[in-house]
């Protein structure tokens, strides 16, 4: 036996543990057990490992860098900041255990105590119920420029997963004040964090299970679980709907948004990556930028967005390439878009601003319209960062700006520019 692996037997709960918890979970649900659920107990490093092998069959190749340098461009995470290892880091000091369905096993922690293996025990066990009624996997599958929705159903799974829980565990979800809940959650993040966690991975590893939790239990205070039931059969298209239950009931549709272009900033340009944020993240973003209470009101009048990664390749230099940023979004009114405003304001003020390392920065708002653009700036080198420098000017920004707001809505819609999209 490799010394890294536990024994098999001692790595298993006993079947008898397990159906006995499972059938408590079942009927606290209300849903059928229709197949017994395989356990493994691994170490923290193996389950890590486990979630890394996940991570890398299920997201195409350069996605994270993409989504590294969004974050990177609006100064969400430093610029030279390894996101990747980043999120392995933070989640190394949260995970507990995880449902797979690719093999229905359910996977938990070896260092565990007593009642935090209940608990994961019983959350984990819930995401079996799903996969066994409704092929959780498939549903959760990654596709490329579908990241909101993902959202959506990300949270809907985890809400549930924490209201059973809590119904298994004390008796009845509705004891568990949701305000409290967002709080401990971000403590306890906030605790398992190493020292330069971004706060915007912090909140994006809390907000499904948080999110999630409140909207199953406006659902479940409507109609019980068979709303919840009655959503698993037309799930939430967007995080707004998610976040407004109403919004939900009425099936209100995003707004499509055309993708970005980037002639303006020359030849060599092209769109490599391009996603459409949401309301849930573009409230995570702007509680980087503001107080918890503006960003989420300011985030509330999304109407549709979508974001374009753009890059330049150096033909004499493979290690180098410039990279830039353009974001086009549609709120509800234009009021809405002048709340928005605001925040944005709060954080890169109003005129074109020249940052040192990652170029400049732009945004301009009209009707109910903003448009951002960052960059361009050269990043050089592989791995989680690169040395960063600007690559652009402010009178360059200002006409990709003019560019990325004439674009507007509609038109070419998700799917334009295919062809010119790298995984």
């Amino acid at each position: 036996m490799d010394a890294g692996e536990l024994d098999e037997d001692a790595a298993r709960l006993t079947d008898g543990e397990i159906a006995r918890v499972l059938a408590r979970v079942a009927k606290a649900r209300g849903l059928p057990v229709r197949r017994e659920v395989r356990s493994r107990v691994l170490a923290r490093g193996q389950i890590l490992e486990r979630v890394r092998a996940h991570v890398e069959r299920e997201i195409p190749e350069g996605v994270l860098d993409h989504q590294r340098e969004v974050l990177a461009a609006l100064e969400l995470i430093p610029a030279d900041y390894d996101f990747t290892a980043g999120m392995y880091r933070l989640l190394e000091g949260r995970i507990a255990g995880f449902y797979e369905p690719e093999d229905a096993t359910m996977y938990l922690v070896d260092d565990l105590s007593e009642a935090e293996a209940e608990e994961t025990l019983a959350h984990e066990l819930v995401h079996a119920l799903q996969d066994q009624s409704f092929s959780l996997g498939r549903l959760l599958d990654f596709k490329l420029g579908d990241s909101d929705r993902l959202a959506a159903t990300h949270a809907l799974v985890e809400g549930e997963a924490m209201s059973a829980m809590f119904d298994v565990l004390v008796g009845s979800a509705f004891q568990v004040d949701e305000s409290m809940l967002r709080r401990l959650v971000a403590m306890s993040t906030a605790l398992s964090s190493v020292g330069d966690t971004p706060l915007v991975l912090q909140e994006s590893l809390g907000a499904p299970y948080t999110d999630g939790f409140a909207f199953v239990q406006a659902l479940r205070r409507d109609g019980g679980w068979a709303s919840v039931d009655a959503v698993w059969r037309a799930l939430p298209e967007t995080t707004e709907q998610l976040l407004h239950p109403e919004k939900l009931a009425a099936r209100e549709p995003a707004v499509a948004v055309a993708v970005p272009t980037a002639a303006a900033l020359g030849p060599g340009f092209r769109v490599v990556f391009d996603d459409v944020m949401g309301e849930q993240a573009l409230r995570i973003a702007f509680a980087a930028y503001a107080h918890r209470d503006a960003a989420i009101g300011a985030a509330a009048g999304w109407g549709g967005d979508r974001f374009a990664v753009v890059r330049r390749d150096d033909p004499e230099d493979p290690s180098r390439r410039e990279v830039a940023l353009a974001w086009r979004l549609r709120f509800d009114s234009a009021a809405d878009a002048a709340e928005a405003g605001k925040v944005i304001e709060r954080r890169f003020g109003k005129a074109c601003r020249q940052r040192a390392a990652l170029g400049p920065i732009a945004w301009t708002a009209r009707g109910s319209d903003v448009a951002i653009v960052a960059g361009p700036y050269a990043r050089r080198g592989g791995g989680g960062g690169g040395e960063v420098s600007a690559a652009g000017t402010c009178a360059g920004a200002g006409k990709w700006l003019a560019e990325v707001m004439k674009g507007g809505a509609g038109g070419q819609g998700a799917g334009a520019v295919a062809a010119g999209r790298e995984k």
